[in-house]
């Protein structure tokens, strides 16, 4: 019950990390062009939010590693995957601008 309790929690973090880089906070300054159909459209992805659940997901694991609690990480891992999963559904980090 408690494996389960903690990979719900690290799912919250990593969906929530995902969505405040990709919507509010932008430290990295990068984005990436993705193709358009319509020629008048823009469309890039932000990776801010993508790099910084990626950073904290890296965090969690060395954290594992040195409390050799290794047997927690598939149950980080898939936190990680459905939270990233959940992200891509929801279009987070897509961005779209129209030039008229």
């Amino acid at each position: 019950m408690k494996k389960v309790l903690f990979t719900i929690l690290q799912f919250f973090l990593f969906i929530i990390l995902f969505a405040v880089g990709s919507l509010f906070w932008h430290p990295f300054h990068m984005r990436w062009d993705v193709t358009s159909p319509a020629p008048h459209v823009t469309r890039y992805f932000l990776p801010d939010g993508l790099l910084l659940a990626i950073g904290v997901f890296v965090a969690v694991l060395v954290l594992q590693a040195v409390r050799k609690r290794t047997c927690n990480t598939p149950w980080t891992i898939l936190a990680f995957v459905v939270a990233i999963g959940i992200g891509y559904a929801l279009k987070l980090g897509y961005v779209t601008h129209e030039m008229f």
